[in-house]
């Protein structure tokens, strides 16, 4: 008899969910299990492994000139799948081309597992058709569903369908004096839901109270307060793409990172900061009381409570810093490193596979 097989795609070229990606084929190959999976992966992803094919070519997972392209091939990739005995699918990125191949899997009973990054979309003009793919997903075409957030899998319909997995899957970065001038980092594209007012309104506080702290907001996107920003002392803006090695060096001298967002589901955010053992402050919001420990590998207040930041900032002392940093270097491995995520998918897999009724 055939050996079932499980297959992994990536359709996105979003060098974050590709990072994830590829985490999980490697997982399978330090297990020398190859032979029981099939990797599908955008035009742009470069995966020099076995049983690897082109599933996407756009550059968008949503509007692409290329969509049709993907379309069509589609109907290769089932006959693909349906050759090598591929039982199991799951889809890792949200993509519009999944939608084509998921619905013909549909027809052919095979297990589709979706993981969904924001069950609830940021505000923004695609957060409409985000939704929409969503519910799409939920109640028509996935048998199981990943989520990175417990609190919003409470929130749903269809609880049954839901497994939680932490966000996971990063290297860890040490090499960090604390000592010196006291630095907040404010990382990453520059949306309207991630609450730059919100930070205008600390910064101008902090200003005004004569509290020692560098602010720094690096990242690309469009910057509506920009002339107001650039009338703050203590406000340095690098509004760019940030390459790795600036990346590297913004975290490693950030005394803290700060979360201001007015909505969130998780962070990726979160997650690299504690890969340079950088502690988090962050409104409560989403799901981001998931991943941070108050007091112990950051701070957590309630939205918009600047005076509570504040209260922190002009309290906290050196060695309260540091063992903070401490926490997060010693909890890093087993919760969000790129082994703590290989195992929990590699098991995950596994399981379903020696799972004959799943």
């Amino acid at each position: 008899m055939k050996q079932k097989k499980t297959l992994i795609i990536c359709n996105s070229k979003n060098s974050d969910l590709v990072q994830y990606f590829k985490c999980k084929v490697e997982a399978i190959y330090r297990n020398n299990n190859q032979k029981n999976f099939l990797f599908f992966k955008n035009s742009n992803i470069i995966l020099k492994r076995k049983n690897v094919y082109n599933s996407s070519y756009t550059d968008s997972s949503f509007f692409d000139k290329r969509v049709p392209l993907d379309f069509l091939r589609s109907f290769y990739l089932l006959a693909v799948i349906l050759s090598n005995n591929v039982k199991i699918v799951h889809f890792t990125t949200a993509h519009i081309s999944n939608l084509f191949l998921s619905f013909f899997l549909k027809c052919f009973k095979v297990k589709q597992i979706f993981t969904i990054h924001d069950l609830v979309p940021h505000p923004g003009g695609k957060s409409m058709l985000i939704n929409l793919y969503n519910k799409v997903v939920i109640n028509f075409l996935s048998d199981e569903i990943i989520s990175f957030s417990k609190k919003e899998i409470k929130k749903q319909e269809k609880k049954e369908k839901f497994i939680y997995f932490p966000l996971s899957g990063f290297h860890q970065y040490i090499n960090k004096p604390k000592n010196g001038e006291r630095t907040i980092l404010f990382f990453g594209r520059i949306e309207p839901y991630k609450g730059i007012n919100n930070l205008i309104d600390l910064i101008r506080n902090v200003e005004k109270k004569g509290i020692d702290y560098k602010f720094i907001i690096a990242g690309k996107g469009n910057i509506e307060n920009l002339e107001e920003l650039k009338k703050f002392k203590s406000l340095e803006i690098i509004n760019r793409f940030i390459d790795d090695d600036e990346l590297s060096e913004l975290f490693e001298k950030a005394t803290f990172t700060i979360l201001p967002y007015d909505s969130a589901t998780q962070s990726g955010v979160t997650i690299l900061s504690y890969a340079y053992a950088t502690p988090v402050i962050a409104y409560d919001v989403g799901s981001l009381g998931e991943y941070i420990d108050n007091e112990k590998n950051g701070y957590l207040v309630n939205y918009q409570d600047n005076d509570k930041i504040i209260d922190i900032l002009t309290k906290v002392s050196d060695t309260e810093i540091k063992q903070l940093s401490h926490t997060i270097i010693n909890e890093f491995n087993n919760k969000f490193s790129v082994n703590a995520c290989q195992e929990l998918y590699y098991s995950y897999y596994m399981n379903k596979m020696e799972n004959k009724n799943d």
